[in-house]
């Protein structure tokens, strides 16, 4: 029973460092640096480091990034959803 409530620990905390944004459009986009604005909370997103060439300028994703705050983050990965 320890091992198991154990290995529930572990892995709820391995998932939980990562951060994800529903629907997020895609607000600009540079060299170095990516931003967009949450559809939900209206919140703005600056991301520095990732996978950051990829999302299309005014189209939505859903973001899957880590880091504190709003600024800086990294970019993990992020699936298109619509323009």
């Amino acid at each position: 029973m320890k091992k198991l409530v154990l290995t529930m620990f572990l892995v709820f905390g391995v998932l939980g460092f990562s951060r994800f944004i529903e629907e997020c459009r895609i607000t600009s986009k540079g060299r170095g640096y990516l931003n967009c604005v949450s559809l939900q909370s209206g919140k703005n997103f600056n991301f520095t480091r990732g996978y950051i060439s990829g999302p299309a300028y005014g189209s939505v994703y859903r973001i899957y990034f880590q880091g504190n705050g709003y600024r800086r983050l990294y970019l993990e990965g992020y699936e298109y959803l619509y323009n």
